[in-house]
Order: C-alpha cells, then structure tokens, then sequence
C-alpha cells in the first residue's frame, strides 16, 4: 500500500526543480517540471504548517466549517462526533493553493488571482502567472502555448520567496522535513535560477 508522506513530497518536488534548472538549454519538458515541482512544493509546505494537532486546519471551508461547529459545540475529541468527522476528512477535498495562502496570512500578503494576472504586483503578480502555467502543463489542451522568459524567471523568483516566508511560520506540530535540507536545495535552485536571468540579459558593446 502507498502512503503519502508531505515531508518527503516537499523534498522531491524541490529535487525535481533543483534538476530540471540545472539544465543550460531547456525545453518544454523542463520548464513543464520546473513550474509543477515550484506549484507542488509550495502546497506541500503549506499543508504542513497549517496542518492543526487535531488533523484539520487544511481542508475546504464547507468541512472547515463542520470543524468549527463541532468545536463550538464543546464535544470531545474522544467523542463518537470526532471519530466520524476524522472518518469523513478522508474523503474530503483538501483546499486549493489560494485558498491556502489566506488562511497562512503571510507578511507579503500574496494572493492568487488568475483572472486579473496584470493588475497584481509582485509576488502575487508571479506566484498567479505560475498558477496559470502549472494549470495548463499539468492539464495540457489540444493547444499551443507559450510564456517569455523573463515571466518564467520572476515566476519562479517570486514562488521561491513565498516558498521561503511559509517555512518560516511556526506549524501546530513539529516538522516533518529536514529544514537544512529544504535550504540547501533551494539555494541551489536560485543559484541556478540567478545564472538562468544573467544569460538573458543583454551585453553591452563596448565604446571605442
């Protein structure tokens, strides 16, 4: 039987970045892994930290909502009432990236907002474009598309910090990754990420 570990999704989805960036010429299929591994790791350190000790904390508004009720209620975790709640939260969705930034009330105030991209400033300008692109390339349509580098750049820049700001919250239970490891790897991807925007920018002639 599979079990899904967060700690160890978080680490693979910053080796998929850290792999697939390392690559001097990308193609499709590296910018594809880039954005989902980013998108992927950012959800996964976002579930970690507002995870409560009581297993809730992450899932949609309307189950959030029943968690709240019981609470209010004054019910016991040892009630039948809870059992049946946990019982139910396996088949319950957990809420969306968005919906999951709200609720970290991070000191950038980022927000996604994918239908009106242009009118944000950043990061929640490049966390929404990174939204957009990992919504087409993990769900292609019979289409063409395409994105200038430079958004790809200051996309990942963005999700990076906002990867950054979400693991320095303080979680309701101890972590589940190795926070040297997490810092590592990403140093890695931004030194990487820095070389990627250097080849982009123009070189200067030089004045006889």
């Amino acid at each position: 039987m599979f079990i899904y570990d967060r700690a160890s999704h978080f680490i693979s989805c910053l080796h998929l970045v850290d792999e697939n960036i390392r690559r001097k010429r990308k193609d499709e299929a590296n910018i594809r892994w880039i954005v989902i591994g980013l998108h992927d790791a950012l959800y996964a350190i976002l579930i970690e930290k507002l995870t409560r000790t009581d297993g809730f904390g992450i899932y949609n508004d309307n189950f959030e909502k029943t968690v709240g009720n019981f609470y209010e209620d004054g019910l016991s975790s040892n009630s039948q009432e809870f059992h049946d709640l946990m019982e139910k939260s396996f088949t319950e969705n957990i809420a969306g990236i968005g919906r999951l930034l709200q609720r970290a009330n991070l000191k950038s105030e980022v927000v996604i907002n994918e239908s009106d991209v242009e009118k944000l400033s950043r990061p929640s300008l490049g966390l929404s474009h990174l939204k957009k692109m990992r919504n087409f390339l993990a769900h292609p349509r019979p289409m063409l598309s395409g994105y200038y580098e430079h958004w790809l750049i200051d996309a990942f820049e963005d999700t990076i910090d906002v990867i950054r700001e979400v693991a320095t919250l303080p979680g309701y239970t101890r972590a589940h990754y190795d926070l040297d490891e997490a810092q590592v790897i990403l140093n890695s991807i931004e030194f990487y990420l820095r070389l990627w925007a250097m080849r982009m920018m123009p070189v200067e002639e030089s004045k006889p």
